[in-house]
């Protein structure tokens, strides 16, 4: 020990004396403002030595000039870092699987998967590792651990990730200790959003394909072979092991994807069971399901082929005959749902500087959140200022609102518009023509018009069987603030970043009846994609958390990044709509058990699933999952406060100017300037910036004197 103190003493003396150094180490942070001393040329960066010369032209050290940054600043100090890692225990590496480190200093890759430090094994188990790295600093350095493999290619790709809200630091007086050993996935246990904390990696060099048993009838058999449980084992038809399969099984608190067993999984009618295949973007495998009567498990009772031409597009149901499997007679049928999952465009933008996916501290009050803005404008419960509008969602915070829930679709040509319902009634008479009866106007979808037509279009409601003309406020002379249809960039940029924002992605659902919602032609991947793009660019760096009617929205938007969680909007139970086909949506124990599957931030279920028995919205909060609730019940200030008694995480409801918390409420929640810096962070995550919004820049640290 005293000859590696010894050793790294020298080198620091030896530092002021060798400026060349560490011209090879990191870059300085963007936000550092050089000095008017430099000369042109000069490259500033954390690790950057500056000749004799040059250090003694600056005169005053940055306590008298804090402005400016002098060359002191720029002295790093060379040392020798041993970072040692040990996995869990119970947690088992894949054959496939290594460790590495990664940091937010250039020797450490920057946060770049490429560019992380691989670790090397120190036991046979493969459950601890180690690394000894160089690092030339003159600041904290900030490091996660990850596990990843290896495609055909030779590219990375990411498993599992340290996703702690505050990385791991090295501190500048902790270089001369000895560095212990981390435990992979626990990291500040006392702190909010540490403790054990790891997260799946996104999309970059492969897709997912899902296979969804989740409606309450798949499989029909012949009548002579109907057993009433049944075990499924899905197997790739490839010579190559290139394709990850996982399940899940629907439970309370074990709905989580695990690796399919060698004896498949259990499977009834009724039950919900997803298998999620994980594979190279050049990849596309036949699959083979064999289908066991689970007591009889040795001979598969009949098989079903799965070839890759059958998964066009981004989503599809599957009509698949099942063969015996000697005969290859067909003695029934499965009906199966499928979804496709593809990275973002920009997917090797993200990086690993933080996640934001199940970011949502438990000690956080009861948020109030205006519901498309001061309610609904369309209907039965009118409001003074139309929904959706600029104008409608700039009067929640006036109202001391915390958030603002609004509702996103895209027009023919993929241009992210707010609006509520699937499409409006329109004519294509002249504006100066009346319309007096409704059989004059046609439904046209949002979908089927470009933004351009859409923003020519003459608009009607129907309200209390009466026709209602806003054409008015669908034209070019109409105010910003009051215009219908705003698009989603322009609300990012009016709305302060003091303001939440849940912003709810469209989707016709499949009724439980057979019947659909509405029509949707639209490639789902790339509609979900235009709105994490649009996000990613205009509205970063605020408090904003997606949510859907649609699972596999939740699902895509979660496989596809890391800086923006996402909730699972559900009916659940309720007497005011018909159920959806997907039994996910159908019960607010279902959504809670997909929210532990996706690994998403929690659910937003109808105030009535607790009508009668209000203690239930526990079972989402004992699962660290958010839970939001909305409904057209929440309209006094009684039922409001109940609900505040059982700490749920939100609610979204109407009217907030009348029975919202103007009151009694000082100031919304998130005008907290340090809660903006926090939600600053997803700007870097997502790839949008390289610094923190608001965030003040870090002054480089004065190391200690060796002796």
């Amino acid at each position: 020990m005293y000859r590696v103190l010894k050793s790294i003493s020298i080198l620091y003396k030896l530092a002021l004396f060798w400026p060349l150094f560490c011209t090879a180490a990191a870059t300085f942070h963007a936000f550092s403002i050089p000095s008017p001393a430099l000369a042109p040329n000069t490259v500033v960066n954390e690790s950057s030595v500056f000749s004799s010369a040059q250090l003694q032209a600056f005169k005053v050290f940055d306590e008298e000039r804090p402005n400016e940054i002098t060359g002191r600043s720029y002295l790093c100090v060379p040392f020798f870092r041993i970072f040692n890692v040990a996995l869990p225990s119970g947690f088992q590496l894949s054959p496939d699987e290594a460790v590495a480190v990664s940091g937010d200093h250039q020797a450490l890759g920057a946060w770049s998967i490429a560019k992380a430090l691989p670790l090397r094994a120190q036991n046979k188990q493969r459950t601890k590792w180690y690394i000894r790295q160089w690092i030339c600093a003159s600041r904290r350095v900030y490091y996660r651990y990850l596990i990843y493999t290896l495609n055909a290619d030779g590219e990375r790709v990411l498993r599992r990730w340290e996703a702690q809200q505050v990385a791991r630091m090295l501190q500048t007086y902790e270089i001369y200790r000895s560095p212990g050993t981390d435990i992979f996935g626990e990291a500040y246990a006392r702190s909010v959003g540490g403790g054990q904390w790891l997260e799946p990696g996104w999309l970059q060099q492969e897709y997912v394909i899902e296979l969804k048993f989740i409606w309450q009838q798949h499989l029909q058999l012949s009548g002579q072979i109907n057993p009433v449980k049944l075990r499924l084992k899905l197997k790739p038809l490839s010579l190559l092991d290139n394709t990850r399969i996982e399940v899940s099984r629907y439970a309370y608190n074990r709905s989580s994807f695990r690796l399919q067993s060698r004896q498949g999984i259990r499977y009834n009618e009724g039950a919900i069971v997803i298998y999620r295949l994980s594979q190279p973007l050049d990849v596309a495998n036949a699959f083979r399901l064999s289908i066991y009567d689970l007591d009889r498990s040795q001979t598969p009772l009949g098989e079903v082929y799965i070839l890759p031409e059958q998964l066009r597009g981004s989503r599809g149901i599957l009509q698949l005959a099942v063969q015996h499997p000697n005969s290859q007679q067909v003695i029934g049928q499965l009906t199966l749902p499928y979804l496709v999952v593809q990275p973002l465009p920009r997917a090797d933008d993200i990086n690993l500087s933080g996640s934001f996916q199940r970011y949502w501290p438990n000690n956080w009050p009861t948020l109030d959140v205006g519901n498309r803005g001061l309610g609904l404008s369309y209907h039965q419960s009118s409001t003074s200022l139309v929904e959706n509008t600029i104008e409608s969602l700039l009067a929640v915070p006036k109202a001391k609102g915390d958030m603002v829930q609004l509702d996103v679709q895209l027009t023919r040509d993929y241009v992210p518009i707010v609006w509520r319902g699937f499409g409006f009634y329109t004519t294509n008479s002249v504006s100066s023509q009346p319309i007096v009866d409704r059989f004059d106007l046609r439904y046209v979808l949002i979908r089927q018009l470009s933004y351009a037509e859409l923003k020519a279009s003459r608009v009607f409601i129907l309200k209390r069987w009466s026709l209602q003309e806003y054409t008015h406020l669908n034209v070019r002379n109409a105010s910003q603030l009051q215009r219908l249809f705003p698009r989603l960039s322009e609300v990012y940029d009016a709305l302060p970043r003091s303001l939440g924002l849940i912003v709810e992605i469209k989707w016709p659902q499949l009724m439980a009846s057979g019947a659909l919602e509405s029509t949707q032609t639209h490639n789902k991947n790339i509609y979900v994609d235009r709105i994490i793009e649009t996000t990613a660019r205009y509205g970063c760096g605020r408090p904003l958390i997606f949510a859907s009617f649609d699972a596999d929205i939740c699902s895509m938007v979660r496989l596809k990044q890391t800086a923006f969680p996402v909730m699972l909007l559900t009916t659940g139970k309720t007497n005011i709509w018909d159920a959806y086909m997907d039994l996910r949506t159908q019960s607010f124990l279902q959504a809670i058990n997909f929210a532990e599957s996706a690994e998403i931030l929690g659910t937003a279920p109808h105030v009535q699933n607790f009508q009668h028995n209000q203690e239930l919205v526990d079972l989402g909060l004992d699962m660290l999952q958010v839970v939001f609730l909305w409904g057209s019940d929440l309209r006094n200030q009684e039922l409001l406060e109940q609900f505040r008694a059982f700490d749920v995480s939100g609610l979204i409801y109407d009217h907030i100017e009348r029975v919202g918390p103007a009151e009694w409420k000082r100031a919304p929640f998130f005008q907290a300037p340090q809660l903006l810096e926090v939600f600053g962070g997803q700007c870097v995550a997502i790839g949008n910036s390289t610094t923190v919004l608001g965030a003040k820049p870090t002054k480089p640290t004065i190391w200690p004197k060796m002796r």
